[in-house]
């Protein structure tokens, strides 16, 4: 009797995921979509079409039907009528169901854990059943807690969490370029005798109420994932204390570096990736209805390179009484952000790997005989030059030196600086040219003035005071 108990034990902890209710339906045959309705804040409402031998749903089946949409599948956004956001599946990797079979047919068994992040809307009636050959197409509509269920996973170590092969990138929310001149918010600066134009993030704010909550509500969204924040208006703050001619600095060889407002802030910053915002409302019928169109694009903070991206994105229309931009801004980027975030996390774990790019421009003043071609100890100094960024780049990777053929300019694009040095602190551009300039002081006396622009660009003038 007590073999029989055991083997009865046995056989009831390897209930699949369909049990014997679910034999009139197809394993993992359903189609998904977004469906019409506000969902609470990290939740995905969707319409779960599954297939059936008879013309009712077997219990549960709609609800693992949602739930394995939102982790393997997705849904495209709508193209008609309500324009509702799609989603890009949380697991991204097709190979990983089959790599954790054991776990997910326990997670999706009859009464699994699965239940605890899904739920019927409204009376739970499902849409009257569509004949499709031999088989019935029927129709419900749930409620699938994704943030919840992301934490579950996480922390079954199916899905690794942002950050867990090494820290966060820091994020600072900005309005975009685009943004920012169609709302009258740009400043000249004087680029060595050019006028150029840039954002003016400082009346952005004074002048846009909105902008503070786009930002905020993206913050919010953000630190809720894990990231490291800058606020803009505090980093703002910051750089108005700053002394008025760091805005431009020359060395005594009148060669200029030339910084706009956009990359003082950068290096006041210090924030690894900016996010430019950019948005704008369509009133329809009359003005009773309003809907926003947004995006957003991810830069490297060093490069300017685009790193993630959320394309402009226009969602359902919202009753201009009750719009508010919060809402409809969680509405559009929701489905898009674990991918987002995702490239974001990729993008520095990169960095962490292979270094960071940067540029370096190395110059001589007039008065420093032979420029980069002056020898030290039998070698040229643009030689001991790379030999240093050979042993101070990451894999010892920079691109190959352009020398001018008159040797008073040497530039380096690509430099692949390590996020820390050996005491562990962040550096930027500029704090790892430092150890460049301290060694060519002290191994050969050679003096240098050294300039940043922005914090990917560094400028290192031989013979300057």
């Amino acid at each position: 009797m007590k073999k029989i108990l055991t083997i009865c034990l046995g056989l009831l902890l390897m209930v699949p995921a369909f049990g014997k209710n679910d034999k009139q339906a197809p394993k993992w045959r359903y189609e998904i979509e977004a469906a019409v309705g506000q969902a609470a804040n990290g939740a995905a409402l969707v319409r779960v079409w599954s297939y059936s031998s008879k013309a009712n749903l077997p219990e549960g089946l709609a609800a693992k039907n949602a739930i394995h949409g939102i982790l393997f599948k997705g849904y495209p956004a709508s193209t008609t009528g309500t324009r509702l956001a799609g989603r890009e599946p949380m697991i991204a990797d097709a190979a990983a169901e089959a790599a954790h079979q054991a776990y997910f047919d326990a997670f999706f068994a009859n009464g699994g854990p699965y239940t605890r992040y899904v739920s019927t809307i409204g009376n739970g009636i499902p849409e009257p059943p569509i004949k499709v050959g031999k088989e019935y197409k029927i129709g419900l509509t749930l409620l699938v807690m994704v943030d919840q269920l992301r934490k579950r996973l996480e922390e079954d170590k199916i899905i690794a969490p942002l950050g867990s092969a090494g820290k966060l990138p820091t994020i600072m929310v900005v309005p975009s370029n685009a943004w920012c001149n169609n709302h009258d918010c740009m400043q000249a600066f004087d680029n060595q005798g050019a006028t150029e134009y840039v954002a003016d993030y400082d009346k952005a704010l004074r002048t846009s109420s909105e902008l503070k909550t786009a930002i905020n509500t993206l913050n919010a969204r953000m630190a809720k994932r894990g990231f490291p924040l800058k606020d803009l208006e505090a980093a703002l703050k910051s750089l108005k204390s700053e002394s008025a001619e760091e805005m431009m600095m020359t060395s005594q060889d009148g060669e200029a570096i030339a910084e706009s407002p956009i990359d003082i802030l950068r290096r006041t910053a210090k924030a690894d990736i900016w996010i430019e915002i950019d948005w704008y409302t369509t009133e329809a019928k009359g003005g009773t209805q309003t809907t926003l169109t947004f995006s957003m694009n991810a830069l490297d903070a060093y490069t300017d390179m685009s790193v993630a991206g959320v394309p402009p994105t226009t969602g359902r229309p919202a009753y201009t009484s009750t719009f508010q931009l919060p809402i409809q801004m969680e509405e559009i980027i929701f489905g898009q952000f674990d991918n987002f975030c995702n490239s974001l996390q990729a993008f520095f774990d990169n960095c962490a790997s292979y270094g960071r790019a940067i540029k370096l421009r190395i110059l001589t003043w007039d008065g420093f005989e032979d420029g980069l071609m002056a020898e030290f100890n039998g070698e040229e100094l643009h030689e001991i030059i790379e030999d240093w960024l050979e042993a101070n780049t990451v894999n010892g990777k920079f691109g190959s030196p352009d020398i001018s053929p008159s040797g008073t300019r040497m530039t380096v694009e690509q430099v692949r600086i390590p996020l820390q040095n050996a005491k562990g602190r962040d550096i930027d551009a500029r704090t790892w040219a430092r150890d460049l300039q301290k060694m060519l002081r002290n191994k050969y006396g050679i003096e240098s003035h050294l300039s940043a622009k922005g914090l990917g660009q560094v400028q290192l003038i031989i013979g300057g005071q």
